[in-house]
């Protein structure tokens, strides 16, 4: 392991005092186990069977392929790992880790206990300050997006504080009911390197899958003694707008409005509550949970209508000008679903670009906005469907918003209540 056992021992007890742990009795009981097992030689002989009777206290008659339990619990205690690290123990001197395909924990020196950082050879100088400039256009970024929230406040609160008709057939569901409404920010994967700094490749937002991209594979030649760490404190400006901008509005009118990050949300959280998701559904990933199929799904480069009714675009691509990544024309979707099983409420508001989905946000918090968006979704009656998608078009410029427009909607139904569809 290359660290003695008082020093893991010490590093677990401060997990286990911890804030990230302080309200999980079950995790800070299998962390322990898991340790002391680890310490004792024997984690390699761990079956889910095994730490279903000795960790759970589960009979003999107790089945994996019936109850899950373990399973949860351990991808629950590695997702705490992951966050008690990414907040209260960056600086620990040892990093307890629990790798993905079994029950053995990792023991790793932390960044206070390495000797002079990382070891890079002369030849690679040229690639790591490339590198360098990456990772800082990559904190800019990151910084930009949850700072200039200060800087939009005072072009979203004028919009958002007066109440309309059109708002309260929108927002009626999540308002009348007895549930808290969670708003979740959608969280984007970034790598952090102690010695270095952060790095995040766009077409990965799941820590698996980012080891096995190429550009971290190739990052990963270089920096062979870094040690690696998942970041999900940062997330795009339009995404913190909206949010802001819903806050603004519905405070108001509905008393128990929270605030999460994606990588945060749990099922129970998403049982419990209803909830609205901010940013594209690759930061999003919970939304491939809810029960009602979307016929309008967003793809990394447009947006993507899988049912097309007489008329509709099969795709819509989006557009980035030449060299400006912050000017273009994309797409937002808006959708309003059912939560898990049925019950509860889900709204997400998405699109490739931060932009577009400050946008939709508007959509939904601008009286005249809303106005048209309830005469597009009611027709002649006014009377909004349960469940919906609708398209938008937005231009922005500096990432800014300065025109959107409505495309076409449909009608989303449950299996057993076919009606006919709206566009």
């Amino acid at each position: 392991m290359g660290l003695d056992q008082e020093a893991i021992r010490g590093q677990v007890e401060r997990l286990l005092q911890s804030k990230t742990f302080e309200t999980s009795e079950a995790h800070r009981r299998l962390l322990q186990y898991l340790t002391e097992e680890a310490l004792a030689g024997k984690a390699d002989r761990l079956k889910e069977y095994t730490v279903g009777l000795e960790a759970f206290g589960k009979p003999a008659s107790y089945d994996p392929r019936q109850d899950s339990i373990v399973r949860l619990q351990v991808g629950r205690l590695r997702q705490k790992l992951l966050a008690y690290y990414e907040t209260e123990g960056a600086e620990d001197p040892v990093h307890v880790g629990l790798p993905k395909g079994g029950f053995k924990l990792s023991f790793e020196p932390g960044p206070r206990v390495r000797n002079g950082g990382t070891a890079v050879s002369a030849h690679h100088r040229k690639i790591i300050a490339s590198l360098a400039v990456a990772l800082v256009l990559a904190i800019a970024w990151a910084v930009f997006s949850t700072v200039s929230l200060v800087g939009l406040r005072r072009q979203v609160a004028p919009a958002a504080t007066r109440w309309s008709p059109e708002l309260e057939k929108i927002w009626a569901p999540f308002i009348q009911s007895e549930r808290p409404m969670l708003v979740c920010l959608g969280a984007p994967l970034f790598v952090r390197i102690p010695s270095l700094g952060f790095f995040r490749d766009p077409k990965a937002n799941d820590w698996d899958e980012a080891m096995r991209s190429e550009r971290m594979a190739t990052v990963r030649k270089i920096l062979t003694e870094s040690q690696w760490l998942p970041s999900y404190n940062f997330t795009g400006v339009g995404e913190a707008s909206g949010a802001f901008m819903l806050a603004q509005v519905l405070s108001p009118r509905k008393r128990d409005i929270l605030l999460t990050r994606s990588n945060l949300l749990s099922w129970q959280e998403i049982t419990d509550n209803d909830i609205v998701f901010l940013g594209p559904p690759k930061f999003n990933l919970q939304l491939q949970g809810a029960p009602l199929a979307q016929e309008i799904v967003i793809e990394p480069d447009g947006v993507r209508n899988l049912k097309p009714q007489k008329g509709e675009p099969e795709y819509l691509a989006d557009r980035f000008l030449a060299g400006k990544q912050n000017d273009g024309e994309t797409h937002a979707v808006i959708s309003r679903m059912p939560g898990p099983s049925g019950v509860g409420e889900f709204m997400a508001i998405s699109g490739n670009a931060s932009a577009d989905t400050l946008a939709a946000a508007q959509w939904l918090t601008q009286p005249w906005r809303a106005a048209e968006l309830v005469k597009r979704l009611g027709g002649d009656s006014g009377q909004l469907p349960r469940y919906y998608q609708v398209v938008l078009k937005v231009a922005f410029k500096h990432g800014v918003p300065v025109q959107s427009s409505y495309v076409f909607h449909h009608v989303l139904l449950k299996p057993d209540a076919p009606q006919p569809r709206g566009k």
